[in-house]
Parts: C-alpha cells; sequence; structure tokens
C-alpha cells in the first residue's frame, strides 16, 4: 500500500497545483501575457472563453484521481493475497463472493492450466485490474466497493460533489456537453469543494485499506 499512497499523494498534488492556477485566473490573480511587451496575450472575451475550458478541465482530473487511486488500491488487496498465498477458502465472505464474480467472467478452457493449486491461484489468476470499475465512481460507488471486500467505508456525508465529478466526466467524454458548457457553470468555489472532497474520501479510503491489510481482515477466521 505504501506505493499507492505516492502514487496518490503526488496526483493528487498536481491536481492541486493545476487548480490553484485555474481558481488564482478565476479571481483575477494572475494573468496571462505575452513576455516580450507584457501585453495580454489574449482579449477579455478569449479570456474568459479559456477559462471555461480550464474550469471543466478540473472534472477530468479529479475523475482520473479518483479512477486511478481505486484501482491500485484494489489491485493492492489482489497483490497482498497473491504474495502471502492466501487461499481462496480462508477468506472471507464478501471476498470470497468477489472471487467468485471474478472467475465467471473467465474462461475456464483457459483459465484451469493455469491453476496449480485452484484455492489459491484463482484470486490473482482471475482478477484483471482494467475491469475493476467503469467510469461509474463517485462515492455510493466507493462505498458499495468497501462492502463487496470487506473494509470499512469511509465516513462522512459531505461527498456529494463527488456525483457532480463523475457526471461531468462522462459528459466530457462522451460529448454530451461541451468544455465551455460545463466550465460556464463552474465556479471557483463549487470546484475547490469537489476537490477537497474528493481528497478526503480517498484519503480515508485509502487508509481504511491499510488497515485492511495490515489486520488481515481479509481473512474467513478474524471477521
Amino acid at each position: 500500500m505504501n506505493s499507492v499512497f505516492a502514487d496518490f499523494q503526488t496526483r493528487a498534488k498536481e491536481v492541486e497545483g493545476y487548480f490553484q492556477f485555474v481558481l488564482r485566473l478565476a479571481h483575477d490573480e494572475v494573468s496571462l501575457r505575452k513576455t516580450h511587451d507584457n501585453e495580454a496575450a489574449f482579449s477579455t472575451q478569449e479570456h474568459e472563453e479559456l477559462l471555461k475550458t480550464l474550469k471543466a478541465a478540473c472534472y477530468l482530473l479529479l475523475y482520473n484521481l479518483v479512477e486511478s487511486t481505486m484501482r491500485n488500491a484494489i489491485e493492492a488487496i489482489f497483490e497482498e493475497l497473491k504474495s502471502k498465498e492466501i487461499s481462496y477458502d480462508d477468506c472471507r465472505k464478501e471476498l470470497r463472493e468477489e472471487i467468485l464474480k471474478n472467475f465467471k467472467k473467465r474462461s475456464t478452457d483457459k483459465l484451469l492450466p493455469r491453476l496449480l493449486s485452484l484455492a489459491r491461484d484463482v484470486i490473482h489468476e482471475t482478477f484483471e485490474s482494467g475491469e475493476t470499475f467503469s467510469a461509474n465512481l463517485d462515492a455510493l460507488a466507493i462505498r458499495k466497493t468497501a462492502k463487496r471486500f470487506g473494509f470499512a467505508e469511509p465516513t462522512g456525508e459531505g461527498f456529494a460533489l463527488l456525483q457532480t465529478v463523475k457526471d461531468l466526466r462522462n459528459d466530457l467524454a462522451h460529448g454530451v456537453k461541451s468544455f465551455a458548457e460545463v466550465g460556464r457553470n463552474a465556479s471557483p468555489t463549487d470546484l475547490d469543494d469537489a476537490r477537497s472532497q474528493t481528497v478526503d474520501i480517498l484519503s480515508q479510503t485509502l487508509t481504511n485499506i491499510r488497515n485492511y491489510l495490515q489486520n488481515q481482515h481479509y481473512l474467513l477466521a478474524l471477521v
């Protein structure tokens, strides 16, 4: 989990730096100027249009942070089970159900020859990190993931903006809304609150998963 935390902290810092720039630009604390004569590089109208695009991109960065962090965290759980050579029979009920779901997605003709020990190898041989999530990650999805694996859910009710982050990310990715449209409706306060909520719920979730692994709460006997 150390590498997962490190990657999250690096990405979160990158997101924070971008947000600080966009919010300062929105508050006219910085400006984009030509370097040779200090004249404005953009007209007022051009500046406003560019700002809309920059604000809309904030939602893409936030969702990227959520998806990459959660994917890495779930992958870390399976890596822990593999490194400890945990048997399927020793896993807690929620985890066994998750493993069975993964098993059903695989072709048994290709899978069975790779299983030297069915009870052990089925855990990691059926896991595919690219299938962990499908562009629907918000606070509810993160809490459902916690229930699926049996680690503690993040606490608190102040995560409503993650729904907005997910929805707007999908709208932008699929062309439902333009960057200008999304950015026009995004106030600096909305953006800062969305970033704060995203970092908070991910920090809590990673801490809960670290405790889950350190205390071996993935084992049936310790539930």
